[in-house]
């Protein structure tokens, strides 16, 4: 790396961090620190929710599947644009009628306390998961770049992040967000403009390469759901949609930070099409690398993990600034994402569990409190995570979505489209939904699922086992029919 490029990402990272220290002084309580006191535009909550989804988990890994592969995970972000309306017109009126701050208070209210904890633990362990994959990707991207140790890395990541979300609260990572998107699709045009014009023949050798290389093969309607094909690809995207936007303390916390539902459908829907484009684009920059590094044998090492070719472009290619603007951007959207775990984590602790028991005795300081503890455990996942034998990264994030998020999906649907699930036929469908997901990713046996498709399973062992439990034990329930 040269000067100006380290120049670059550290006058930016001071930029982020100093955001967060501004917005410091209007964390008088608890509500300012992770509802921002309901108050903030809806484009720019809009494109909170699209950069805090999008994260280095989109960044780099899923230009590597198109390069090491093809374009078959695209009907991923497929839900994404099919969900948005469902959750505008059904879930999000339930979620600002009751004025959340802990999504999960909804499910004590419909259903009963067990689902609410049991709920919100899944979260916070699914929240550790997430921020270990975050922050083990940029890490990778930095040794690729710099050569320092992975392990370094990560824990400077990690201690960064830490310090910026306990500081800032949800404002300061909503607005970061905001400046931070706008900067990731700047930069993400640049890498692909660059890497089509590096291939032999431009943009006509990029597409034609690209097709007799079968690498913008998006559709495989083969029926087998052992591999991703289009049904399986499809259906655990659904799946794993419907969960992030109807039961992810991460999202649903930013659908209270608007002024009013209108302004929060708003920045649904938008952020559903800006998401929709944004994988796309980011599929077609995989297929664009490979065709670059055609045109270049020997510029990439032999030995390459995919979710590496990434960042060595961004570090070997692009010229000087550029290329430290675009890592600055890569690791801000890692600190943007990280700290809205951390502050999503810290949320559902203290709502869910301390508020309980210490009732409005220092919430604030809690919340900094567990935001540093998830830091640190998620920090430490991250350290197995460089250290392991893990050939592709999403995959990995894909597994523990459907594991740990795919039950918490179909509370929240049974909550409010099935009047006659009560808590304790809620609170057995959720046990037999992660005995399924657990039971597929722990049991080998042959003909298994694809790991895409664990969390549908389980989604539909917890439809069939609620209903059933719900007849066998009839008067444990929640909101009344009227009040539903």
């Amino acid at each position: 790396m040269k000067i100006l490029d380290i120049a670059v990402i550290l006058v930016y990272l001071l930029i982020m961090a100093g955001m967060g220290f501004w917005f410091m002084r209007r964390n008088k309580d608890a509500d300012a620190y992770f509802k921002a006191g309901g108050k903030l535009p809806w484009w720019v909550v809009a494109l909170s929710i699209y950069a805090t989804m999008f994260s280095s988990i989109t960044f780099i890994t899923v230009p590597a599947m198109s390069f090491a592969g093809n374009m078959s995970y695209f009907v991923l972000p497929f839900g994404v644009v099919l969900l948005a309306p469902v959750v505008v017109k059904w879930y999000l009126p339930f979620f600002r009628k009751l004025n959340l701050t802990s999504a999960y208070e909804y499910l004590e209210v419909r259903f009963n306390l067990p689902c609410r904890l049991f709920a919100s633990a899944a979260f916070i362990l699914f929240m550790i998961a997430r921020t270990a994959i975050v922050t083990y990707l940029p890490a990778l991207a930095i040794t690729a770049v710099t050569g320092f140790d992975i392990n370094l890395a990560i824990l400077a990541v990690v201690a960064i992040t830490i310090l910026y979300c306990t500081t800032g609260g949800v404002e300061a990572v909503i607005w970061s967000d905001f400046v931070q998107s706008l900067i990731l699709i700047g930069s993400t045009a640049v890498i692909l403009t660059w890497a089509i014009m590096g291939s032999d023949g431009g943009m006509a050798g990029f597409i034609s390469q690209g097709m007799e290389a079968e690498k913008f093969k998006v559709f495989d309607f083969a029926f087998d759901l052992t591999k991703p094909c289009f049904w399986v690809v499809f259906i655990g995207g659904l799946v794993a949609n419907l969960a992030s936007y109807t039961s992810d303390q991460c999202v649903v916390q930013r659908y209270m930070t608007t002024a009013d539902e209108k302004g929060a459908a708003r920045s649904i829907l938008l952020n559903s099409v800006l998401s929709f484009i944004n994988c796309f684009v980011f599929f077609v920059l995989g297929v664009a690398l490979w065709t670059f590094y055609q045109a270049h044998a020997g510029a990439l090492p032999a030995d390459t993990k995919p979710d590496a070719v990434l960042p060595i472009f961004i570090a070997h290619e692009l010229p000087s600034g550029i290329s430290g603007l675009v890592l600055a951007a890569v690791a801000a959207a890692t600190m943007s994402t990280l700290s809205s775990n951390l502050n999503s984590a810290a949320s559902a602790i203290t709502t869910d569990f301390y508020r309980r028991l210490w009732k409005g005795k220092n919430e604030l300081r809690c919340g900094k409190i567990c935001t540093v503890v998830v830091g640190i455990l998620g920090g430490a996942f991250a350290l197995w995570l460089a250290n392991a034998d893990i050939r592709n990264i999403y995959d990995q994030f894909q597994r523990f979505l459907g594991i740990f998020t795919a039950g918490l999906g179909c509370l929240f649907f049974m909550g409010i489209f099935l009047k006659r699930v009560n808590g304790f036929g809620a609170t057995c469908g959720l046990v037999a939904n992660y005995i399924v997901c657990f039971g597929l990713d722990q049991i080998p046996f042959a003909g298994k699922p694809h790991l895409l498709l664990y969390g549908f399973l389980g989604m539909v062992a917890c439809l069939v086992v609620a209903p059933i439990a719900s007849c066998l034990k009839p008067t444990s329930r929640g909101m009344s029919e009227n009040e539903h």
